[in-house]
């Protein structure tokens, strides 16, 4: 079975995801000189990327239907819209400098929102558990945007957050297995 078109929003926001994660580590995050632009801009790039490619993505699979989801992919479509909007207003909040407490506010909606998907992915433990984390990484975004948890820990969590909820599932599907 070639890989579902869903393989392509796990490696572009893992992508995405994975970048945030290393400008909060502090890796690539000051500018090279006096008057060398802002690394962060760079990542908003990336960032608004993912979040329009993730909405095309999600368009397609209402479109296409394609196998094994069926009716399920307007679902999880509907999720994957969710936080293409995240990412492409963090995107867009990043290139343009603007204040990111608004975008924690959104945070927290995207934490708890997608909950009700438990019962969608209840055939599989990792897809519950990549709902938990998502959880988490969106908190901390909340949390670290009021100066509430050190940027380093939010580095690290969306670090593990790329590799565990986006990777290894789109390496799983590559493979041409299904995710537990």
């Amino acid at each position: 079975m070639p890989p579902l078109p869903i393989t392509i929003v796990f490696f572009l926001t893992g992508i995405a995801v994975w970048a945030n994660g290393l400008f909060f580590l502090g890796v690539g995050s000051k500018p090279a000189g006096e008057n060398a632009p802002n690394p962060l801009v760079a990542v908003g790039w990336i960032t608004l990327l993912a979040g329009l490619s993730d909405f095309a993505q999600a368009f397609y699979l209402m479109a296409a239907r394609p196998a094994p989801l069926g009716g399920a992919s307007v679902l999880i479509s509907g999720l994957v819209i969710f936080y293409a909007g995240f990412f492409t207003f963090l995107g867009i909040t990043e290139i343009r400098g603007l204040d990111l407490r608004p975008l924690g506010n959104v945070a927290v909606a995207v934490a708890l929102v997608p909950l009700p998907y438990w019962q969608v992915f209840s055939g599989g433990w990792m897809l519950r558990s990549i709902l938990v984390v998502w959880v988490i990484a969106f908190l901390s975004v909340a949390a670290t945007t009021y100066g509430k948890l050190n940027p380093k820990l939010l580095g690290a969590i969306l670090v593990g957050t790329a590799i565990y909820t986006f990777w290894i599932p789109a390496w799983i599907l590559t493979t041409g297995n299904a995710i537990p």
